[in-house]
């Protein structure tokens, strides 16, 4: 089972609005960290991604608010503490917040497409997906760029190890519809799926089961319900 709910971010002038309707859906430590940010939207896009997932474990896994504690690994990826076979993760850019649930280790990423920077991609991706891009060019290359971030993030928040693991370590292979990653020249045993939230965005999960992600929009009321 893999499922991906997102949400859009409000506007700027409701941000104090949404963040006290939602005090009471999210864990005391989120409103803390929270609490600790400056910047408004850091803020909301944090306590969104918690009620997100608040949400999706109520709706998917029957699990009440209260009844479960969120924990952070090693590397920081946040997980539900002593319960076996319940994963999630959490992304967001731009306007939207996105949550995976599975009931398998998952890793979700959405980034806002722009221009590709092809400084970055010099300097972090593997050599392979440097000489695909220089191929590309215009719109075909900023599309390719959004599409090799988002997948390596996606993998790398599967794995729980965020950039402490070289991008390069890794390559991402789209061929005939299908997306492969590989190590040297083992292919991994994953599965990574686009998520088509929106054209103008990069979504990608990575997960254990060879299934399309259902994806579900899920409205700021049907958070605070």
């Amino acid at each position: 089972m893999i499922k991906v709910l997102f949400i859009r971010v409000p506007s700027d002038e409701m941000y104090d609005e949404v963040f006290t309707s939602l005090q009471d859906k999210v864990s005391e430590e989120c409103l803390v960290e929270a609490g600790s940010f400056r910047n408004k939207g850091v803020v909301i896009r944090r306590v969104l991604g918690e009620a997100l997932t608040v949400f999706a474990l109520r709706k998917y896994f029957g699990m009440p608010f209260g009844s479960y504690r969120f924990a952070r690994g090693e590397k920081g990826k946040p997980f539900v503490a002593e319960r076996e076979g319940v994963f999630f993760n959490i992304s967001h850019s731009g306007i939207y917040v996105v949550c995976a649930v599975s009931d398998g280790e998952i890793g979700v990423d959405i980034e806002k497409r722009s221009k590709a920077r092809m400084e970055v991609a010099g300097r972090f991706f593997h050599a392979r997906e440097v000489r695909e891009l220089e191929v590309a060019s215009g719109v075909e290359q900023d599309k390719l760029f959004y599409d090799y971030w988002s997948v390596k993030e996606s993998f790398l928040k599967y794995t729980g190890t965020g950039l402490t693991r070289p991008l390069n370590s890794f390559v991402v292979r789209f061929s005939d519809g299908k997306i492969s990653l590989s190590e040297g020249t083992r292919e991994l045993p994953l599965y990574v799926y686009p998520c088509l939230i929106d054209t103008g965005y990069a979504c990608y999960v990575c997960g254990e089961y060879n299934e399309k992600p259902a994806l579900c929009a899920v409205s700021l009321q049907e958070l605070i319900c």
